[in-house]
């Protein structure tokens, strides 16, 4: 019994680390053992009384029923170690399972806050660059009409042209907030509301040449105003240095996975090259760059000139702060009209 003892003491100690486990009951291991015990000690006795001629009997039936109880033991303890072995493993699964459903539920919540500090950093984000879209937009209209009126030489038409751009700005400014829900033609098509009365005033006839678009993805309130921008920049551009007749805004799909904007003008041109202080195309190349963006520039002499911004179907998310931002705090506004 010792040795049975020994045997099971791995399992006691086993219990003793799991104290949620229920007790395994071995009753029937233990009865059928104790049965094969017996027989085999009354097998002996008797075989020894029958060599010492106190009995005279045949003790065969005693030692097949023997085996017969050592077989059925060694098979109950098969069976009874399989099923308690079976319904520790249910319930050590069960136990594993609450606990995994306990760590996932921390994960979560740990989740839920990181994403909740993610949202408030992002709205934080947003707010100072729309301070500083206005900064420098409308506000530096605003000090420009400012100082002009304050120079005592005001001319009515040229109060009056200065208050349009101001107006202008802050209007453009206020539509890159409106959600786009990844409909570039839509951002394009207020901007072209927003700068026709403008076109028609130069003289310079704009044509407008939009083809059918899947959705852009990440069109954020960010994105949509650096796009604002490099349009804006290249219109601006034509209006003030090429003398063009005529600009053409092109927006179609290249393939699945990019859309392209295109601005084409038929003026003078230039040596695309040599740098050109105070075109903006470092600028322009910057904004492109934030959205995952490529801008490209195509001029020659008397040919004119095409800028193209080849957009990705999924832009990259923009940050406020960023030193491109700082870079673009630092230039002067995009004139919405030609000096």
């Amino acid at each position: 019994m010792a040795a049975i003892d020994a045997r099971f003491e791995p399992d006691a100690i086993f219990m003793a680390a799991h104290p949620h486990l229920p007790f395994r009951s071995l009753g029937l291991t233990q009865l059928a053992t104790t049965g094969a015990l017996v027989l085999f000690t009354i097998a002996v006795l008797s075989e020894a009384a029958r060599t010492l001629g106190v009995i005279d009997m045949n003790t065969q039936l005693i030692r097949v029923f023997f085996v017969l109880i050592t077989v059925l033991a060694a098979g109950v303890a098969v069976v009874e170690h399989y099923v308690a072995k079976t319904r520790e493993l249910e319930h050590m699964n069960t136990e594993l399972e609450r606990r995994v459903a306990e760590k996932a539920r921390e994960i979560e919540r740990d989740h839920a806050r990181l994403d909740e500090a993610k949202r408030e950093r992002a709205l934080i984000c947003e707010r100072q660059r729309i301070l500083a879209d206005i900064h420098d937009g409308m506000g530096a209209s605003l000090v420009g009409l400012l100082r002009y009126v304050q120079s005592g030489k005001t001319d009515s038409e040229e109060l009056e042209h200065r208050v349009r751009t101001a107006l202008q700005e802050m209007r453009i400014a206020i539509d890159a907030l409106e959600p786009a829900e990844g409909d570039l033609a839509a951002v394009l098509g207020t901007l072209r509301y927003r700068l026709e009365p403008l076109m028609a005033s130069t003289g310079v006839r704009f044509a407008w040449d939009v083809a059918e678009l899947p959705c852009v993805e990440a069109l954020d309130s960010s994105a949509v105003f650096a796009i604002q921008r490099i349009v804006l920049e290249a219109i601006a551009n034509a209006l003030k240095h090429s003398n063009a007749r005529q600009i053409r805004l092109t927006l179609r799909a290249l393939n699945a996975e990019s859309v392209e904007i295109r601005i084409e003008d038929d003026g003078g041109g230039f040596d695309v090259g040599r740098p050109a202080a105070g075109l903006g195309l470092s600028n322009m190349r910057a904004r492109a760059q934030r959205l995952g963006a490529q801008v490209s520039f195509l001029s020659q002499s008397g040919r004119g000139t095409t800028v193209s911004l080849t957009l990705p179907r999924r832009l990259e998310a923009a940050h406020a702060g960023s030193a491109a931002d700082a870079t673009f705090r630092r230039t002067s506004p995009v004139p919405l009209t030609p000096v």
